[in-house]
């Protein structure tokens, strides 16, 4: 009778337990207490990525990173947001998780540096990520105060190697394809295009043609410049035509070195902290007055002094510029720097005429603008087209070879290509949509021209609410960028794993850092971190890291050896509370336990069938 009674006891606890593991034996799945993370890292790996919808090539981006995130278990909710919406959210209250957008590039690494800097964590500041590093403070500190090339380089590149697992994870550089009119010719391949800001090369020395009337060269814009300032402007299409209306002082050669402009040579004294600029004495203003001392003292007194936009980097090196003689001029530098005359190159900074500024606001509107460039403003009609005329007096002689230039405002991207096809413009000013290049290459009349873009397409964390490295680690192994760059841009790209790439910095890019798509990696950095697969969420949950006597971390198979600066983050594992039940792939525990009492309740009611026999 004990021994009956017994066995119908384990036989029934063996049924409950049954049906509360019914959900998981079949499934393959246990029950696993999910707990609190550490400080720095999420519950559940589910972020909010907002996106601007009118810029497709980082939009579609975010589209893809998405789904490649989802496959192991990072899941990405997309949201596109007009720019006077996103923008304040990242650059002003912080308000956001993850974004996905694109960044301009320059030859002067400082810009990029800096956005990575500690004190530009602030509303205004551009490092919007908010990623803080003592290390990295230093490194560009010290990148900043370098006194040649080489040792920029050394600092550079230390910074590449401690900004590698941050928040800000590049994807591509984007390729530009610009579309122009087969008949004309002689102009210079640089990155950014061949009419890009910092390519003074092409508008100077293209033509079509032996007859200079019918070297007008028609230009498209999708909106119209927003102004004609040199101190105030800031978008790219006013800066375009402003830099054929000015001058600098020094500029850029093809291959990105400073080389003298209206400044015909300089030298370097005191240790670095003067330089002394000696002017060329045949550069004029487009109303016939030279240019001279004054208006160089003018013009970079007034921008820095007023902190304006285009000048506000240079206030971070000079501290006073003087005149010496009427075409000499010296700059007082607050610290020596090699990154000077490159910022100074690289500034869109331009000489302006003293006596038509000196008695106006710093802002005022400029209507009919008065430089040295290679052309003179002669007409524009607003939200519609600007018209300018060469400058016979050019400094440069027997240059620009084109004698017009006209703009045109056309919005819509498949007009500005039938416009081209039709003849009716030569150009447009931004690159083309990859799915024009194959009608365009079937033109004859048409050339396809492909250099690396300005544009240098990302996603970013934002570093206060989630900042260990281990994390953004694995996001960069689980990115497919190639696969990123051909559904987002057609294949017009080039991936880009480092925050300085040799497109546009050449020998201070850090090449040898760089991830390879590796999914099954990223899951191993995930589960090593705590975080295991929720099946029936299809989401990585955070359930505690796994107590073992000899426990193992991820190793980083990354093309550069680990030390303890390149992990900005130490977190600390917090006491584990219990919360929910979520499921994991596993052996089911329950099941068996459940079968053993199962079996050992048949064998005791076999005994006793048998007995009572």
């Amino acid at each position: 009778m004990i021994i009956g009674r017994i066995a119908v006891m384990i036989s029934s606890l063996a049924l409950v337990i049954i049906a509360l593991a019914a959900p998981y034996i079949g499934s393959g799945s246990i029950l696993i207490a999910q707990r609190t993370p550490p400080s720095g890292l999420p519950q559940e790996l589910q972020f909010e990525m907002l996106s601007l919808p009118w810029f497709p090539q980082s939009d579609k981006a975010a589209e893809v990173v998405a789904e490649q995130l989802s496959r192991v278990g990072i899941k990405i909710n997309l949201v596109r947001l007009e720019s006077s919406v996103m923008y304040p959210r990242i650059m002003q209250t912080f308000d956001y998780e993850t974004f996905a957008l694109a960044v301009s590039q320059s030859p002067n690494p400082l810009g990029m540096l800096l956005a990575f800097h500690s004190s530009e964590d602030r509303p205004g500041g551009s490092n919007y990520w908010g990623f803080r590093n003592v290390e990295m403070d230093s490194m560009i500190d010290r990148a900043f105060a370098a006194k040649d090339r080489e040792e920029l380089r050394q600092y550079a590149m230390k910074a590449q190697e401690i900004a590698f697992k941050g928040p800000f994870i590049p994807l591509f550089i984007s390729q530009n394809i610009q579309i122009i009119r087969a008949e004309w010719k002689n102009y210079t391949l640089m990155s950014g295009g061949i009419v890009e800001v910092y390519n003074r090369w092409s508008l100077l020395y293209m033509y079509k043609s032996d007859k200079p009337e019918e070297n007008v060269f028609r230009i498209a814009f999708p909106s119209d410049i927003l102004s004609t300032n040199p101190f105030m402007a800031n978008d790219l299409r006013s800066l375009w035509v402003l830099n054929l209306l000015y001058d600098p002082l020094v500029a850029l050669d093809p291959n990105f070195n400073v080389i003298p402009w209206i400044a015909e040579r300089w030298d370097i004294k005191d240790n670095g902290k003067t330089y002394i600029f000696y002017l060329r004495n045949d550069v004029r203003f487009h109303d016939g007055s030279p240019l001279t001392a004054d208006d160089v003292v003018f013009t970079f007194t007034a921008g820095m002094g007023n902190n304006t936009v285009r000048f506000a980097a240079l206030r971070k090196f000079v501290d006073s510029v003087e005149k010496i003689d009427n075409y000499t001029v010296a700059f007082r530098l607050k610290e020596p720097s090699y990154l000077f005359l490159l910022t100074l190159a690289t500034g869109l900074v331009y000489v302006v005429p003293k006596n038509t500024w000196v008695d106006k606001p710093i802002d005022w509107g400029n209507p009919s603008p008065v430089g040295t460039g290679p052309f003179r403003w002669f007409s524009r009609k607003q939200g519609e087209s600007i018209v300018l005329e060469r400058n016979p007096d050019y400094f440069i002689k027997d240059t620009p070879r084109i004698t017009r230039i006209i703009v045109r405002v056309i919005p819509e991207a498949e007009t500005r290509f039938l416009a081209i096809k039709r003849g009716e413009i030569d150009m447009e000013r931004y690159s083309a949509s990859p799915s024009l290049v194959p009608e365009a290459q079937k033109d004859p009349n048409l050339r396809v021209i492909t250099t690396p873009d300005i544009w240098l397409v990302y996603i970013a964390f934002n570093y206060r609410r989630v900042n260990d490295t281990r994390l953004f680690e694995a996001i960069n192994y689980a990115i497919d960028r190639e696969e990123v760059i051909k559904r987002s841009v057609g294949g017009y790209g080039l991936p880009v794993y480092a925050i300085l790439n040799k497109e546009w910095h050449g020998d201070l890019a850090n090449t040898n850092i760089k991830y390879e798509y590796n999914p099954q990696k990223a899951r191993e950095i995930l589960q090593s971190m705590g975080y295991r697969y929720d099946e029936s969420r299809k989401i990585m949950v955070y359930v505690g890291v796994q107590e073992t006597p000899r426990e193992t971390q991820a190793t980083s198979i990354a093309t550069y050896t680990e030390t303890p600066a390149n992990r900005t983050q130490t977190t600390q594992v917090a006491q584990p509370t219990a919360t929910r039940a979520v499921e994991a792939p596993a052996m089911n525990l329950t099941g068996v336990i459940a079968l053993v009492i199962v079996v050992v309740g048949v064998i005791a009611l076999a005994i006793y069938l048998f007995k009572r026999r």
